[in-house]
């Protein structure tokens, strides 16, 4: 059972890496620096080190090679660095041997970066194929947690367990964290869904997750906390991700203050004690 673990990730990439709609990156990453980005970590870490907490931080490969010394600055912290994607497109656009291009690119910024390999992936978006565990086993990675078990237009397998498992690989899958209401996944633990929710629903999602005896999963991205400073096109876009309950940066700090978190890095081998190996239909 692994109900006493609690992890906390973010997701880093900048205002415009979305994929509601598919948009042009090339045409936002001529003219954003990723200042703003940076400025965003900086004050992510200083909420983490004043706390004493750890974090996984799965980030793009493009922003790591325009910014190291942003992911220099957060392994200097002492927080586990992870792959996201060398860009923001979904596995299901760039196919099986642009990944693995593009994967071992990012193994190579990385490790040129912070001196170590990566252990862990996210896919952006969640958006995991069938062909990702075997190709990420191969490259010498321990664990992906690209499957979120809900069901939504971009992503999701709602189907698939919501506790670790092993695929059949031996890769270590780290399922995003949803609650179940009225026999269907519900998505509370992080991103647009931890804005919208009540810290009532939040609440009750986590005593149910624990009392299930799963790990915590949660994520975040920078945007999540605070205002994005560029536009988002299109007006339900720009809905869907600045609606917010709240001071979300309070509430931020109240989820970390009440429950103590760790990087997945650090909680690694506990998460596949008692483990089985499981299979995912997509």
């Amino acid at each position: 059972m692994h109900g006493h673990l609690n992890i906390l990730t973010f997701d880093i990439e900048d205002w415009y890496h979305i994929n509601y709609p598919q948009l042009d990156f090339k045409a936002f990453d001529c003219k954003e620096d990723h200042s703003s980005l940076f400025s965003a970590v900086k004050k992510i870490l200083s909420i983490l080190k004043e706390r004493k907490t750890k974090a996984t931080f799965f980030i793009l490969g493009r922003i790591a090679e325009k910014k190291p010394e942003m992911v220099l600055s957060i392994a200097e912290d002492g927080h586990e660095i992870a792959l996201h994607g060398y860009e923001h497109y979904l596995l299901k656009d760039i196919g099986e041997e642009r990944f693995k291009r593009e994967t071992e690119r990012c193994i190579k910024i990385f490790d040129g970066i912070t001196g170590k390999t990566p252990k862990g992936f996210r896919a952006p978006s969640w958006s995991a194929a069938q062909w990702l565990f075997s190709v990420l086993k191969k490259m010498g990675l321990e664990y992906d947690a690209s499957i979120f078990p809900v069901k939504t237009p971009l992503y999701g397998i709602p189907d698939a367990p919501r506790q670790p498992f092993f695929v059949e690989d031996g890769l270590l899958e780290i399922p995003t964290s949803v609650f179940r209401l009225a026999g269907k996944n519900i998505a509370f633990s992080g991103g647009v869904y931890f804005k919208i929710f009540p810290q009532l629903i939040i609440k009750r999602a986590v005593n149910q997750v624990k009392r299930e005896g799963l790990p915590l999963i949660f994520f975040f991205h920078p945007w999540d906390l605070w205002d994005r400073p560029g536009k988002l096109p299109g007006f339900k876009t720009r809905f869907m991700f600045n609606l917010k309950l709240g001071d979300v940066e309070k509430r931020f700090v109240k989820l970390i203050d009440t429950l103590p978190m760790n990087s997945i890095a650090s909680v690694l081998e506990d998460l596949k004690k008692g483990v089985e190996v499981k299979e995912v239909s997509f």
